[in-house]
């Protein structure tokens, strides 16, 4: 199922693009929806307050909602205040539970 974000919600960039000298976690405004057939990414139209009158299309992949844009900032200023010790015990911890998740979606 493909997320549709609506009109006039704010995202943020998921990667930078630095063709638009913009940068992951730039906000935007959706202004566009472009649907597109099953099995290819839907497309938006981004304008941003501090840029006026500049549009820039970006695909469904390209953006993510501000609120997991924030929850990710979170959590990388959390891990930047732990030791060097425990950054490696919580690689090793999320290393884990990706593989236990890859084998749970394997057996479904």
């Amino acid at each position: 199922m493909k997320v549709q974000y609506p009109l006039f919600s704010q995202v943020a960039l998921a990667q930078n693009l630095p063709e638009h000298g913009l940068k992951r976690g730039d906000i935007g405004t959706i202004v566009e929806h472009y649907p597109m057939p099953e099995g290819e990414e839907d497309g938006y139209s981004l304008e941003r307050f501090d840029l006026p009158q500049v549009t820039l299309e970006v695909a469904a992949s390209q953006i993510i909602p501000v609120a997991q844009w924030q929850q990710e900032e979170m959590i990388v200023r959390k891990l930047r205040q732990l030791s060097k010790s425990r950054r490696l015990q919580l690689e090793d911890y999320l290393d884990f539970l990706l593989q236990k998740e890859q084998s749970e979606n394997v057996s479904v």
